[in-house]
């Protein structure tokens, strides 16, 4: 693989330093329930700046998950973020996703951009989904799980006068930082193998 120098090493420091970031938003998610604000406007700054002021090869779709890395600069780096945040504010509005998670996922978008973050987000639901169903798995309590679900999903229905609570209502609150980081590292291994993004712009 032939890319230049300075931005592969952009990419590697990028890399570390997103990783590095959401590492400790998993821990401290982990052990704590929540995700610091420091923590999310940190991350988010580090992407705008690596974004801004990193090299920017005249490819057709650099980036920091492309075998040819570059950066996508300021505009685009606002608008990943943007992208991440709209996606999931859905999950917020249901009570499904804590705020802090939003938050931080779009962050993570500052780092990708608009284009990675939709293939991000595919990649942070089914690591999401995997990680509830193995602590599903372990406590034994599917039936439970099924009914908070159909119960958040019930209230998305027009006219509907559910209350549920998913914060409050729940078997188990996942801390889904953790959900986030195996996502990006998931996406991460797959792109930087080779293999092409689940959904290609261009």
């Amino acid at each position: 693989m032939n890319f230049d120098t300075a931005a592969g090493q952009w990419q590697a420091a990028a890399l570390g330093l997103l990783g590095l970031c959401l590492a400790l938003a998993a821990l401290s998610d982990a052990r704590q329930r929540r995700i610091p604000n420091a923590l999310v406007l940190m991350t988010l700054t580090a992407g705008l700046l690596l974004n801004a002021f990193g090299p920017q090869p005249f490819l057709r779709n650099p980036g920091l998950f492309s075998p040819y890395p570059g950066a996508l600069g300021i505009g685009a780096s606002l608008l990943g973020a943007l992208v991440a945040l709209l996606l999931f504010l859905p999950f917020y509005a249901l009570r499904v996703l804590g705020a802090g998670d939003v938050k931080l996922l779009a962050a993570v978008g500052a780092f990708a951009g608009p284009a990675e973050s939709l293939n991000l987000a595919l990649c942070v639901l089914l690591a999401g989904g995997v990680l509830a169903l193995g602590r599903m798995a372990a406590a034994r309590n599917a039936r439970l799980v099924m009914q908070n679900t159909l119960a958040s999903l019930g209230q998305m229905l027009p006219g509907s006068a559910g209350s549920f609570d998913a914060s409050t209502q729940t078997a188990w609150r996942m801390p889904y930082a953790v959900a986030i980081a195996a996502g990006v590292a998931g996406y991460a291994a797959w792109t930087l193998s080779g293999r092409a993004p689940f959904i290609a712009f261009g």
